[in-house]
């Protein structure tokens, strides 16, 4: 407000100069000299009083913009050369893991085909004691009825030669050689 009463008197002495030259069909160059310095003195004093501090803070603005512009552009350069230098390493990382994944797998088969040995080992070995119990238990069975039918027979024919006095003594002595042998 201040600022627009301080140009009332320069407005006045504008219109006042206006009049004048209205009123002189020519008007003198003097006059047209002071017209002109207080019309440029006007736009000066305008200029420096608004334009140029609108100008100054939008210069200001506009250099944080840069500045921010150029950090946002350094910061991306940083992360484009990151994933470069990733993108780089990544065939190798993934040769690196084919790699890796292909000897855990030989590992492993080493190991399957060691363990496969060691279980048929194991089961050949019960399969032999398996068969070695069964034939042993074939062989008792085999002794046992052999001793039956030899007992069948001896029965047999000691009934048919014997009579049941010879039985008797036969019986005795059967008895009495136990008994020496429970003695020993």
């Amino acid at each position: 407000m201040l600022r627009v009463a301080s140009l009332l008197p320069i407005f006045a002495l504008l219109a006042r100069a206006a009049e004048e030259a209205e009123a002189h069909a020519e008007p003198s160059i003097v006059y047209k000299w002071i017209n002109f310095g207080i019309l440029a003195a006007a736009l000066i004093y305008l200029v420096s009083k608004f334009l140029v501090p609108v100008l100054k803070a939008r210069s200001t603005s506009i250099e944080k913009d840069l500045a921010e512009s150029k950090a946002t552009v350094v910061a991306a350069e940083a992360k484009v050369s990151a994933l470069t230098a990733k993108l780089g390493n990544f065939d190798a990382e993934i040769r690196e893991i084919r790699e890796r994944s292909l000897a855990e797998r030989d590992a492993e088969g080493k190991r399957i085909a060691e363990q496969t040995l060691r279980m048929l080992a194991k089961v050949s070995a019960l399969r032999e004691t398996e068969i070695g119990h069964l034939t042993n238990v074939a062989q008792f069975q085999l002794r046992s009825f052999a001793a039956a039918k030899a007992i069948e027979i001896a029965e047999a024919r000691l009934a048919g030669q014997t009579d049941a006095g010879t039985q008797s003594s036969l019986v005795q002595a059967f008895i009495a050689d136990m008994k020496q042998q429970e003695a020993r």
